[in-house]
């Protein structure tokens, strides 16, 4: 038998580390193939449980979505209910205040002249044919009956508490100046009822008749604009002077 040679030697210890390298990949292909499925099991349940408690997160938040949105609801629907009272008790002010004559008010209405009659011979010293208070408060009751929502008497705008006074031929409202022939009266609401009540005879029967006696004048006519100032509160009387 030959002896082996060194090169001979060498050569079969390069087969055996190479049959050698050659076994661990494949033992480690094989060991790979075979946990490969074990592990792939392993991050599908991972990602299964994952999934899951992401659903329930969501479930719970889409609950409180929910609620929250119902609130929201509740919340507008309680706004808009304020809303609509506040409005509606803000326009009830806005009416009280035009009718305690506390704001300027512009409309359709009537405007009514009362101007002095003619002393004549047979009067006997009567001053039946000057306009007084009396008339013009006649005039302001049945415009206010008939519909009128603002008046004002010479510019002067009037309000619940308005009184009327004066002496002949003279017309006192509140504190004010005394007023004098030519009066005219603006009312502002309803015109058509202001002017039918204003032309029927069987109104303002004193006025009438005192137009037949002493040739009082009224006259009315309706206007689709009639302004009327806001109530001046002022007590001043400009007419009388310090001394």
């Amino acid at each position: 038998m030959r002896a082996v040679s060194h090169r001979q030697l060498a050569s079969l210890a390069l087969v055996a580390l190479v049959a050698l390298a050659t076994g661990f990949v494949l033992a480690d292909q094989i060991r790979t193939q075979l946990l490969t499925p074990s592990n792939q099991v392993a991050r599908y349940q991972a990602l299964l449980r994952s999934v899951q408690e992401l659903e329930t997160t969501n479930a719970g938040s889409r609950r409180e979505i929910a609620v929250l949105r119902s609130a929201i609801d509740a919340l507008e629907s309680d706004a808009a209910a304020r809303s609509v009272t506040t409005q509606a008790l803000r326009n009830q002010v806005a009416d009280l205040r035009a009718h305690a004559g506390l704001i300027a008010m512009r409309g359709p209405g009537v405007e009514v002249v009362l101007r002095n009659g003619i002393a004549g011979p047979a009067s006997g010293g009567q001053a039946g044919y000057l306009v007084n208070f009396q008339d013009v408060q006649d005039v302001v009751n049945l415009l206010f009956t008939q519909g009128a929502e603002g008046i004002a008497v010479n510019g002067r705008r009037l309000t619940p508490l308005t009184a009327f006074s004066g002496s002949e031929g003279q017309i006192v409202i509140d504190q004010g100046p005394p007023l004098t022939s030519p009066i005219t009266v603006a009312a502002v609401g309803d015109r058509n009822r202001m002017m039918d009540a204003l032309a029927n005879p069987s109104a303002l029967p004193d006025i009438r008749a005192r137009e037949v006696q002493f040739q009082l004048q009224l006259s009315f006519a309706g206007s689709p604009d009639v302004g009327l100032a806001a109530y001046d509160s002022s007590l001043q009387i400009p007419h009388v002077q310090p001394a």
